[in-house]
């Protein structure tokens, strides 16, 4: 005999909960998708590292072959071109990354509606079970209808 309850694939891929993320990846551009890569490359510590090395680099060789002296100009100049070209990407990154938190946010509260009302209705299943069985319940009625209530404190009994 099979059982029937949900097995681990099942409960992971459950046809009525959304994959946000792929939801997300699928509804960028490809502007935004380089976007994304640019900023999540930028972000990361060794983009720190590589670019203290390479003003560190610019810097020594600078100064010993007086290509581009105190004030660094040249370097300047690029840093500062590199510099408003990355406000723009990371300003479309983060705007993608707001998106797909917002949309994340409202797969969350659907699912957490369905998931309340499954245990609304669990609730009125096992009631009415203790009734049919004659089970004293007066007690769990009272606990079922304080958690309902709006500012109801959470352990309270």
């Amino acid at each position: 005999m099979t059982s029937s309850f949900p097995t681990a694939e099942t409960i992971e891929d459950h046809p009525l909960v959304d994959d946000v993320n792929a939801i997300h990846r699928e509804n960028l551009s490809v502007t935004e998708r380089i976007c994304k890569r640019v900023a999540d490359a930028t972000g990361a510590p060794i983009a720190l590292l590589l670019a203290v090395v390479v003003q560190a680099v610019w810097l020594t060789v600078g100064q010993i072959t007086r290509s581009d002296p105190y004030p660094f100009a040249f370097l300047l100049t690029c840093s500062n071109i590199l510099q408003l070209i990355l406000i723009f990407v990371i300003a479309v990154a983060q705007r993608q990354s707001s998106e797909h938190a917002e949309l994340r946010a409202e797969a969350d509260h659907d699912n957490i509606s369905r998931l309340l009302y499954h245990q609304q209705v669990q609730e009125q299943l096992l009631l009415r079970l203790a009734e049919k069985t004659q089970t004293e319940v007066a007690d769990l009625r009272v606990m079922v209808a304080r958690l309902v209530s709006e500012n109801a404190p959470l352990g309270a009994a």
